[in-house]
């Protein structure tokens, strides 16, 4: 998973328990990460320093707080996908009834910066 952010964390969300997230693969361009986000748990703080996608694998509903005051929901839904591009900060709370489950693969060589030879 990218950066944890702990202090942040628990400065201002310490009432929520962090979900569960198992690191399935991770070398020298990829880290792919499997979460499953309970009711009322979140992620915590976390920056993205890489480019990454998202791989929903359930139903649900997530909270999003992005650190520069933003926030959103997302309906989450089986095999919907979503590219994200970094630096992304942000907290993503499960607010359903049901468990979050995604894949989250980033990028660790940002294509802007890749040399095409």
């Amino acid at each position: 998973m990218s950066t944890k952010l702990l202090e942040k964390t628990t400065e201002n969300a310490s009432e929520r328990e962090i979900g569960n997230f198992t690191l399935l693969h991770e070398d020298n361009k990829t880290r792919i990460t499997h979460w499953v986000i309970k009711p009322n748990q979140q992620t915590g703080w976390h920056m993205h320093e890489f480019d990454y996608v998202t791989i929903q694998q359930s139903y649900g509903r997530l909270y999003l707080e992005h650190a520069d005051g933003i926030k959103r929901t997302l309906d989450y839904e089986p095999g919907v996908t979503r590219s994200v591009s970094a630096p992304v900060e942000h907290n993503a709370i499960n607010i359903g009834d049901v468990d979050i489950i995604v894949l989250e693969i980033e990028y660790k060589t940002n294509y802007q910066s890749m040399e095409i030879s």
